[in-house]
């Protein structure tokens, strides 16, 4: 009687603790659905509020979407091209008197850039031919966001993370991108006169056609002969002994690419 009571009591303590087992797992998997169906629910409502007429319900659209991007992690790809969609479809066009950029095309950019590129899976920032005059993503940068009726000042560090960006057409004179990530970028055909590189990371971007005239590109990291398909001029800043095809490989100028890089030919 002992070893039958025994043998029924372990059977008795297993059902329990797969029973508890199965409990725990379906509490987790409810968890799990609400969070995801409040994620859906933030979304819909944020990208809703991009289609308002009052600029900062845009606003609050653009900074709640970036709020999921942070609690989300798997939808950031899909944030981001949203972003991207917003940024290509309010800045397809000059400015109206020749305006700065508005607060809600800058927020949306400035969220963009300042992502956590770890997590993009395959995205890649499509901003061909936008319109992005005097826009500013140095480590400087600052935003004003709305939130709660209340604007605050949002400070942005470390430089633009647009690596692989295409920007191919796009208008930038005058931006501010010193210290930006733009591996792989395509610049070509891109009005960057009188833009602020310093610092930038622009290994393998194609720049055949660009248009550094007066671009400040000190320090910045380039390939060799890559400056030969674009366009500089007498004021354009170059890094140190960086000339195109011209003298010896200087130290920001490394060997390989240029504008024969596979893409950008």
């Amino acid at each position: 009687m002992g070893l039958a009571g025994l043998w029924y009591s372990n059977v008795q303590t297993q059902q329990a603790n797969e029973q508890m087992r199965q409990a725990n797992q379906q509490a987790r998997d409810d968890r799990t659905l609400a969070k995801e169906g409040q994620i859906t629910d933030r979304y819909t409502a944020a990208v809703g509020n991009l289609g308002e007429d009052k600029i900062d319900v845009r606003l609050g659209g653009i900074y709640a979407l970036q709020r999921i991007m942070k609690d989300s992690h798997r939808d950031q790809p899909t944030i981001a091209n949203v972003l991207a969609a917003y940024i290509r479809t309010h800045a397809d066009k000059p400015s109206e008197k020749g305006q700065d950029v508005s607060a809600d095309v800058h927020a949306a950019l400035a969220v963009l850039a300042t992502r956590d590129t770890a997590y993009d899976d395959t995205f890649a920032p499509v901003l061909r031919s936008v319109w992005l005059p005097r826009v500013e993503l140095g480590p400087t940068q600052v935003v004003r966001q709305s939130e709660n009726g209340e604007e605050r000042m949002l400070r942005i560090g470390g430089g633009a993370r647009l690596g692989s960006v295409n920007l191919n057409g796009a208008h930038l004179a005058g931006a501010g991108l010193s210290n930006a990530y733009l591996v792989g970028a395509d610049l070509r055909q891109a009005d960057l006169r009188g833009a602020d590189l310093r610092g930038a990371n622009l290994a393998r971007a194609g720049v055949r056609g660009a248009n550094f005239r007066g671009a400040d590109l000190r320090d910045a990291k380039l390939e060799y002969n890559q400056l030969d398909s674009a366009l500089t001029d007498a004021t354009t800043k170059l890094p140190s002994g960086c000339a195109g095809s011209l003298g010896p490989v200087p130290p920001n100028c490394t060997a390989g690419g240029g504008p024969s890089s596979p893409g950008y030919g």
